[in-house]
């Protein structure tokens, strides 16, 4: 990857460090030669062991409290020390709620807050997509338990409307398991009908309506909680064209991301789900196109003509989720061994694939968050499925405070 000419190079503050998203930005931003600063309420993050980044900043929780989250980075952000906020997660929902609390002169590329009500929920997104004739798969918005109860079209998916890292999707096979879900007065929902197919995902970076750069990949392999743990480079024209639809009718400014399954015997994206934020960015700064170093151009003001996608397939993986995977499924020590040494080897998944969370050739620091989970898992295999929600804990937002951010006009502490 070549670094770009000093002048072009920020003062970036990352939003949040624990997320796999933020670990990879933060590689993506130091290659494109930018100085980074990560604020996080987990002093081991993932995000803070890299080589890349000068500053850390410990901080509230998004999720317990965004008031107290919002004014840490605000008073981060008026130091003078910062020229671009970076957002990783669900952090932009609230940064674009109080866009105009932002300090003047501080870089930050997100989209109207009335754009983002079209798409941070779930029953939203559905009906963006219905009024856009984007294709999706059967869905349905439901408000109440009653309604919930009569549904018999098993299996189904049951969504919450506001969730993270899949932490509130549930596949429900029979009217036993739908009993046990309950909803929240007031709460939407989306039921949606399963599709079959491949997933892919696509990531987006537009300027205020217009589509600057994309990039889409194939999940190769599944790891704890529907993540990735191997993923190969993929261009799809008719993915672009309803990406470009939705972006340009929301004009949409900043970084969007959308997950579709593609059906095999037609080839026709059905989209299940949005984030408007970068996801996961290395498999395209390994395909030559940097989305993190184009949305901090984006964010500056600085002209930037459209970035065409390369073309090439691109294997990549990501080995931490791998080894996670690996000790949740049947808590051996063995298993995990053998995991390490595939991946030594490049056998399997790892064969003509790329690191992109922890790459320890770029990024020497990544190694020690690397040995940690490592050891971990070695003396407790069943620790997998504790040190995924405790990083999930430190970036998510909860619904509870989702649903502040979305009508904080009465609750907002000023």
């Amino acid at each position: 990857m070549v670094i770009r000419d000093m002048s072009s190079q920020k003062r970036v503050l990352v939003s949040e460090g624990s997320s796999l998203s933020a670990r990879q930005a933060v590689t993506a931003l130091g290659m494109a030669g930018h100085q980074v600063g990560v604020c996080d309420p987990d002093p081991l993050c993932l995000g803070r062991f890299s080589r890349f980044v000068t500053h850390y900043y410990r901080c509230p929780a998004i999720g317990k409290d965004p008031w107290a989250y919002l004014d840490v980075v605000l008073r981060l952000l008026s130091d003078g020390r910062w020229e671009v906020l970076f957002p990783t997660h669900e952090q932009a929902f609230l940064f674009s709620r109080e866009r105009a609390r932002i300090p003047p002169g501080i870089g930050l590329a997100v989209a109207d807050f009335r754009s983002f009500l079209q798409v941070q929920g779930k029953a939203a997104l559905v009906r963006t997509l219905e009024r856009l004739s984007i294709p999706q798969p059967a869905s349905r918005v439901i408000r109440t338990p009653e309604e919930l109860l009569r549904e018999r079209r098993f299996p189904f998916y049951l969504k919450a409307d506001y969730a993270t890292a899949s932490t509130a999707v549930w596949r429900i096979h029979s009217a036993e398991e739908l009993k046990s879900k309950s909803m929240e007065g007031g709460q939407e929902f989306v039921v949606q009908e399963p599709a079959m197919g491949i997933l892919e995902r696509v990531q987006a970076v537009f300027d205020r309506g217009r589509l600057i750069a994309m990039h889409g990949y194939r999940q190769m392999a599944e790891g704890l909680g529907g993540g990735d743990i191997a993923k190969l480079s993929v261009n799809r024209p008719k993915v672009r064209d309803y990406v470009e639809l939705l972006g340009g009718e929301l004009r949409w400014h900043g970084a969007l991301s959308l997950d579709y399954i593609v059906q095999q015997e037609n080839q026709v994206p059905l989209f299940i789900d949005a984030n408007p934020r970068l996801v996961e960015p290395m498999n395209a700064v390994f395909s030559g196109v940097n989305l993190a170093d184009v949305l901090v151009r984006v964010s500056t003001g600085e002209p930037i003509a459209t970035v065409e996608p390369s073309g090439r397939e691109v294997r990549t993986h990501m080995l931490l989720m791998a080894l996670q995977s690996t000790a949740a499924a049947r808590a051996r020590r063995r298993d995990v061994i053998a995991e390490l040494i595939r991946a030594i080897r490049g056998y399997g998944l790892y064969a003509e694939s790329r690191e992109e969370l922890l790459p320890v050739r770029i990024d020497y620091k990544s190694l020690f968050p690397l040995a940690y989970v490592l050891t971990r898992l070695l003396l407790n295999p069943k620790s997998a499925t504790e040190l995924s929600a405790g990083s999930i804990t430190s970036y998510s937002l909860s619904p509870g405070a989702a649903r502040r951010i979305a009508g904080a006009d009465a609750e907002r502490a000023l």
